[in-house]
């Protein structure tokens, strides 16, 4: 009986771990394409993006980040994630140093929320999506 047992309990933890896994590229695929800027929630005050000069972000293939501000030329740089995070962590790197802007997000199909520290480099990871020092930044997918 306690093999059966011992075996049932390897065979979960296996199973959680490449489950886990599996989230993470999933959300690796589903954070690829064009997202545009729907609205910035400074220290809890929404200010909405005015429609076509809000900006995009292109999450691509192997990391790749581009920035798109309308009348400015794109800025390129890399991201990374971590799904098995709770929550859910984002680093941003578009600096000629390469440092990363920590962050947090959650992601469905249409909807990208990310947060970070209101001190932009400075700040340390967001723990959670509300505080003081916080700015969360809210994404729409482009439609094709």
């Amino acid at each position: 009986m306690k093999r059966y047992v011992f075996g049932f309990v390897v065979f979960a933890v296996m199973a959680a771990v490449a489950l886990s896994g599996k989230a993470a590229d999933t959300d690796e695929l589903m954070l690829q394409g064009e997202w545009n800027l729907f609205s910035i929630d400074v220290q809890g005050k929404m200010l909405p993006a005015l429609v076509g000069k809000g900006g995009s972000i292109v999450f691509a293939k192997g990391g790749k980040l581009i920035l798109k501000d309308p009348g400015k030329t794109d800025r390129i740089g890399k991201y990374k994630i971590d799904g098995e995070k709770i929550p859910k962590q984002i680093d941003l790197i578009v600096s000629k140093d390469d440092k990363a802007m920590q962050g947090i997000y959650e992601l469905d199909d249409e909807k990208l929320k990310m947060a970070f520290s209101a001190e932009g480099l400075k700040g340390k990871r967001q723990e959670e999506f509300k505080g003081e020092n916080v700015l969360i930044v809210h994404w729409k997918r482009q439609k094709s």
